[in-house]
């Protein structure tokens, strides 16, 4: 892949970050404190991973060392206060770069799930001719899990935040993606409080609906909201257990009369299922998915938009060319 890597101790403000970096740094983590402390005390104990670069600024050649693996140690360093750092230089191309960043970041669990799945997408740029199974190979994967990272591409911006957040499990996003973008937004509520073995059938039932709908020429019928058990905040729990509002606006709204009915009206008030939470996130339900509707309608306008006025520039220039071959020649 590349010659055998060269160790230096070199300058610190002569390395750059990738602009392509696999992970980004969370600066608060706990985990990057202690790294840093830990290189205050006892330095770089393994050295990151470099190539050389230059670039043309108006004629004049800038060197320079480019991050390829190691983006928290050198991040920590920086913020440790460090003027050298020991580095491996290695000599590779820009395919070859994306590969070592994505083989050295494989099996750490820190890294998100769509950003490690957009360096997949750069490395199959980078080599148009690479198949699934070449890939695979690549970094100790089988094809099938590979093409299941590359459709977590197909989900909304807002389900793939939520995914790199830890909020929605990877196998739950896997099924998402097989919803067009306009219905997986139906379907985060659930995507976070099921387990898969819950969510395959209810995704598999919805997507069916969807192709049985288009086979006959006809509109899905809306994705019905149910609302899902999902816990308050401890915050908002302890302040209504110190200091009761809810609780007694709920049981005179619903003229409770025995304390089992008390009892139970708590329990679905820590689960969010109460009549006016119900209420509430009904009617944000439908509110998210009118939005989703005028979104749909705005996006079919611009692309009709965008047609009229690229088919009036083809003619304005078909009919300037057919013009200035009109005209006699000297």
């Amino acid at each position: 892949m590349a010659s055998k890597p060269d160790l230096r101790v070199i300058d610190i403000k002569s390395i750059r970050e990738n602009p392509v970096a696999l992970r980004t740094v969370q600066r608060e983590s706990e985990i990057f404190i202690g790294l840093i402390d830990s290189i205050r005390s006892v330095g770089i104990m393994n050295p990151i991973n470099v190539r050389e670069q230059k670039e043309d600024v108006d004629g004049k050649i800038t060197k320079f060392f480019e991050l390829i693996d190691g983006l928290h140690r050198y991040a920590a360093s920086c913020d440790a206060g460090l003027s050298e750092i020991p580095v491996q230089v290695m000599s590779l191309n820009d395919a070859q770069a994306l590969e070592a960043q994505i083989i050295g970041n494989i099996h750490r669990v820190e890294t998100r799930p769509i950003e490690y799945t957009q360096q997949l997408r750069r490395m199959f740029a980078a080599n148009p001719t690479l198949t699934l199974a070449e890939m695979g190979v690549k970094i100790a994967k089988s094809p099938t899990w590979v093409s299941q990272r590359l459709n977590l591409l197909k989900l909304d911006k807002a389900v793939q935040d939520l995914v790199d957040a830890g909020k929605i499990t990877v196998s739950n996003a896997v099924l998402l993606a097989k919803l067009p973008p306009e219905e997986q937004l139906n379907y985060v509520d659930q995507s976070i409080v099921m387990g898969s073995d819950e969510f395959v059938p209810l995704v598999q039932a919805r997507a069916k609906e969807l192709r049985d709908a288009a086979r006959q020429g006809r509109s899905a019928e809306p994705a019905t909201f149910v609302p899902l058990p999902r816990l308050q905040k401890m915050s908002a729990l302890k302040a209504e257990f110190e200091n009761p509002t809810a609780g007694p606006q709920l049981c005179k709204k619903l003229k409770l009369k025995t304390a089992a009915d008390g009892f139970a009206l708590g329990i679905a008030y820590v689960l969010s299922l109460d009549p006016v939470n119900v209420e509430v996130r009904t009617a944000a339900d439908a509110e998210k998915k009118a939005a989703l509707a005028d979104a749909k309608k705005k996006r079919t306008a611009d692309r009709a938009q965008k047609k009229a006025e690229d088919a009036a520039k083809l003619a304005a220039k078909a009919a300037e060319e057919a013009g200035a071959a009109s005209q006699p020649k000297c």
